[in-house]
């Protein structure tokens, strides 16, 4: 266990950990060539520096949040835009690389559409050359959806978030993040960890013997479905759920159980209390129904005479213009938003594992025991932990740690009022929180 010293990181600490991570796992793939340059040691401090320094401004009262990409503008095509490329504006003149720039300029260059352009002149050193369009579709990175998304090229990109806070990327793949004064690898988070997988791979094979069964009683030719795409799609959907918690800046509690734990919890008991229960049929279990409908459709349309063994996933969903297709995918959208609704009346929402929707306004009973530490997973596995003091966390997180304490098979997510999310889980005989949940843009 890591011990709960620690010193702060600041930006001249991030600059060595991108220099070690850019070029990490690409050498042997034969991808490096495609990879633009980090600009010199002073330079990615100096720039990185400046873009912390700019997070901790205020544009009247609103906080000071830009994407920044390290690119020569003449390495854009001026004849791209949206939603398949890139849309470069030039500035007349340059304007200096300064916080206050910075500052003046983000309210301006919105977040989620469009990034800062940044070079190194060879007169004026670091200077903003002007903007660049990228569209919306990228966010899908953070709160799911199925469409295709433009990956940004693998130049520097720079996203301040917060106060103090950072994340530096390699194009559309997060490298690590400075928050709070400590550096996080952003490189995989908890909903990628291996017994997140275990987990839920029983329901993923549910799921797909569901849809064989639809396949094999069909009357002509079927895809293939890669059992991966059972996967992804929880995994957007969860995205999808928190995201639009966070929007509603409210906060709220998720508590996914066990089937086996459904009948009890739904009874008097000593762990939680129903204030809103949904009856066992079908809509109650929309999202399962969504998901083999969805699959069915994929590889109906895939379908082909000529290749009966091709199989098709998630690449293909995002690629299809199915109209079909494209309407399931807004029920997707929709249960999410749905879900998401519930979590803003006081006490959480419950769902199993496999996404059954069971009821809300849930209270976690006050006489559960009170956890006055946690363990605090720095990776995901949650083999590494630190160990914490739980005097500093609200109401709603001590309740989440006395119910994992109390049940062991329970996963909570915790969403605050700021936007963090938090997972909560009985892991290595101590209750464990994983703030790497989703993507680490997701508390945009």
């Amino acid at each position: 266990m890591a011990s709960e010293f620690r010193i702060k990181a600041y930006p001249r600490d991030l600059a060595p950990v991108i220099q070690d991570r850019w070029h990490s796992g690409e050498i042997s793939k034969g991808r490096e060539s495609d990879s633009d340059s980090l600009p010199e040691p002073p330079v990615l401090e100096h720039l990185l520096s400046v873009c912390f320094q700019a997070s901790l401004l205020r544009d009247e009262d609103r906080p000071v949040r830009f994407r920044l990409i390290y690119r020569a503008p003449d390495r854009f095509p001026p004849d791209k835009g949206p939603p398949h490329g890139l849309h470069r504006l030039l500035f007349d003149d340059l304007l200096p690389f300064t916080e206050r720039e910075l500052r003046k300029l983000s309210p301006s260059v919105d977040f989620h559409g469009s990034l800062v352009g940044v070079w190194l002149d060879e007169r004026n050193g670091l200077a903003i050359w002007g903007i660049v369009h990228s569209g919306l579709r990228w966010t899908q990175n953070l709160y799911g959806g199925g469409k295709l998304i433009q990956p940004l090229p693998k130049s520097l990109v720079v996203n301040v978030t917060n106060p103090g806070r950072i994340t530096v990327s390699k194009g559309s793949a997060d490298l690590a993040t400075l928050n709070s004064g400590r550096i996080v690898s952003t490189s995989l988070t908890v909903s990628d960890s291996k017994w997140i997988s275990s987990a839920f791979d029983s329901l993923a094979d549910e799921e797909l013997a569901l849809h064989k069964d639809f396949r094999n009683r069909a009357t002509k030719p079927w895809a293939s479905i890669d059992p991966g795409f059972f996967r992804i799609m929880r995994k957007q959907v969860l995205m999808r759920i928190v995201g639009k918690i966070r929007a509603n800046r409210h906060g709220g509690t998720l508590i996914f159980i066990p089937d086996e734990l459904i009948d009890e919890l739904l009874k008097p008991n000593s762990y939680l209390k129903f204030k809103y229960r949904f009856v066992s049929e079908e809509p109650r279990r929309r999202f399962r129904t969504l998901v083999v409908r969805t699959a069915n459709e994929l590889a109906e349309s895939y379908g082909s005479h000529d290749n009966p063994e091709k199989e098709v996933g998630w690449t293909d969903y995002l690629a299809s213009k199915n109209q079909i297709l494209s309407s399931l995918d807004e029920s997707v959208f929709e249960w999410a938003h749905l879900l998401a609704g519930m979590a803003q009346v006081d006490g959480a929402v419950v769902i199993t594992q496999r996404l059954e929707l069971i009821g809300f306004g849930a209270q976690i009973s006050g006489k559960l025991d009170r956890i006055d530490s946690v363990a605090h997973a720095l990776e995901p596995e949650g083999c590494e932990v630190r160990i914490e003091r739980t005097d500093c966390v609200g109401t709603r997180h001590h309740s989440a740690y006395s119910l994992c304490n109390g049940l062991h098979d329970v996963l909570v997510v915790v969403v605050s009022q700021d936007g963090t999310a938090q997972l909560v889980k009985w892991n290595r005989s101590m209750v464990t929180i994983w703030e790497q949940l989703l993507p680490s843009l997701i508390e945009v």
